[in-house]
């Protein structure tokens, strides 16, 4: 079975995204994630840590890796569900233009989703480290009478910049070139105070991103929309607060009180929230958690194997026939079978510790 990368998706430092689908015209698509093997080391671990995390419906489910040999470069590919709402940032951006918001009970049921992903996470002993927008998948389900929308599923995605917990549950990430403490990991406009201020990692970081993404939701705004420099929104985000939206409900702002507690000691968890009356409200009713499962909690059939949860492939996209010997092309690239992901997952916390 031979696979064909259509057209790019986006790039990033980790490489490409392309939108790929079978030779054979079927329409099954996944989206891959692309880099040089001498340049793939992140992205490997990235598929570690997704293979770490599977079984939760509001994280990206990854299929599994290739290497392929692409236009004469041996390329490592890391195989995922394709997301055909695009980002939680298109979203943002559509209701933006159309000059309306995401309304109250939605951003909370969409707070709902973020948070049952981000405590996964946590309990599999990760951080996020770069939640926003464009790093949250959208996946609508489509009602195939009416052709409507019935139900928008958000998974968290992009865990390039991942960290392991430990028993603290907090990092001080150093720089390994320079030796000097980098003060945040992901992106400054998402980074909590004491990750800015002190280079601290912990659980909260991902909170105080939520909230960041909550009141973006709620405003169609970063909440740090207007600085003059990177120093001055640092100095923002460490001496500053957040400007809550005046026109939510109370139990809104108390929500984002939380979220955007300057003390990550007292910042409250993931699985604090999902019990704040922000949350329960509204999943009661119209959008009751056991109905949502059973809308769009379906099993997602590996397209690359129907037996496994996660494959090692090797040449699905190859454009070059003329190939080292299976034995070489393994030993000499980046290949790792998910059985070996929890001795990634050290390595994880080896290099992005220290």
């Amino acid at each position: 079975m031979h696979w064909k990368k259509l057209k790019a998706l986006g790039a990033g430092s980790y490489g490409t995204v392309s939108l790929a689908a079978q030779e054979d015209g079927s329409f099954t698509f996944v989206a891959v994630k692309s880099a040089e093997v001498k340049d793939s080391s992140s992205l490997s671990m990235e598929g570690g840590i997704l293979d770490a995390l599977k079984g939760s419906p509001y994280v990206v489910q990854c299929f599994g890796e290739d290497v392929s040999v692409e236009s004469g470069k041996h390329t490592y590919n890391l195989l995922l569900e394709y997301a055909i709402g695009g980002t939680l940032h298109d979203l943002i951006n559509m209701y933006s233009k159309s000059k309306t918001m995401v309304e109250e009970s939605e951003v909370a049921y969409y707070a709902f989703q973020l948070l049952t992903g981000i405590s996964h996470v946590h309990r599999k002993g990760f951080i996020h480290c770069d939640l926003k927008p464009s790093n949250i998948l959208v996946f609508p389900t489509i009602d195939d009478e009416y052709g409507s929308i019935v139900d928008v599923r958000l998974k968290l995605a992009d865990f390039g910049l991942s960290l392991r917990t430990v028993e603290n549950e907090t990092h001080t990430y150093w720089d390994r070139g320079s030796k000097k403490c980098r003060h945040h990991i992901g992106t400054l406009l998402y980074a909590s105070p004491e990750s800015v201020a002190r280079g601290i990692h912990g659980k909260a970081v991902d909170i105080w991103a939520l909230g960041c993404i909550v009141v973006e939701m709620i405003t169609g705004r970063r909440v740090w929309s207007c600085y003059e420099s990177v120093d001055d929104l640092d100095f923002k985000i460490t001496h500053e607060e957040p400007v809550i939206p005046s026109n939510v409900s109370n139990i809104c702002k108390d929500f984002l009180v939380k979220c955007f507690e300057k003390d990550h000691n007292w910042r409250w968890t993931a699985d604090m929230l999902l019990s704040h009356p922000f949350i329960k409200n509204s999943t009661s009713g119209k959008y009751h958690p056991e109905d949502h499962e059973l809308i769009s909690n379906k099993v997602i059939i590996n397209p690359f194997s129907h037996c496994e949860s996660w494959v090692t492939k090797g040449h699905l996209f190859s454009t070059c026939f003329h190939l080292p010997s299976s034995d070489n092309f393994r030993s000499g690239y980046a290949i790792f079978p998910a059985e070996n992901a929890q001795c990634r997952m050290h390595n994880v916390e080896l290099l992005n510790i220290w």
